[in-house]
């Protein structure tokens, strides 16, 4: 009896401990890469880690599929809204600033060409964007959730997708299906009212 006691409270201990893990990976506003074999638990699960962060109110998502021909990265540019080297290409919004201060949610990167790649990658890197048709850089104030069917750094080893970029966004690596495990619970979700904000 005292070793079942003793075992509940390891694992209350070890969930609190991913539960406080995530809520300063939500503060802290570090790209994710979420990977897991299902497209829609990717995005429930980018769902919760977005809904954990009160002040953010915004979501925008992209499947990359529809880039997946762009061999210049010149129209993943456009679409991000920014420009490589601050050359405007065309007046649009893009999805950066469509996403403001709340979270852009990208999936299927592994279908995007290296050019697209690069122009992602200097983007995140720089930490600021030139809008398209303004000539003055912004800051990229935007949570970066990636969605791909495997981890990040696997994709680079088999040069899928480039280094430079696996490095960028790979850093913190996380399973779809663990973050459903540890958000869904309902202990969680009663002091996270805002876990479900973009579940629809």
């Amino acid at each position: 009896m005292k070793e079942s006691r003793t075992s509940l409270a390891y694992r209350r201990t070890d969930a609190e401990r991913i539960q406080s893990s995530y809520r300063r990976l939500v503060m802290a506003r570090l790209p994710v890469n979420l990977y897991g074999a299902k497209a829609q638990v990717q995005r429930r699960a980018a769902t919760l880690l977005h809904g954990l962060d009160d002040g953010s109110l915004s979501w925008e998502e992209f499947d990359f599929v529809h880039l997946a021909d762009d061999e210049r990265g010149d129209r993943t540019s456009l679409h991000l809204g920014g420009a490589t080297g601050g050359v405007a290409l065309n007046f649009h919004s893009g999805l950066i600033a469509s996403a403001g201060t709340g979270t852009l949610f990208l999936t299927n990167l592994e279908k995007l060409g290296y050019a697209s790649q690069h122009v992602l990658c200097c983007l995140v890197r720089a930490q600021r964007y030139t809008p398209v048709g303004d000539p003055f850089p912004r800051p990229l104030g935007c949570r970066i959730i990636v969605g791909t069917q495997r981890p990040l750094m696997e994709l680079a080893r088999r040069l899928i997708v480039r280094w430079e970029l696996a490095e960028t966004l790979g850093h913190i690596s996380l399973s779809a299906e663990d973050v459903l495990s540890v958000l869904e619970a309902k202990e969680f979700n009663k002091s996270h009212l805002g876990s479900l904000a973009a579940a629809s």
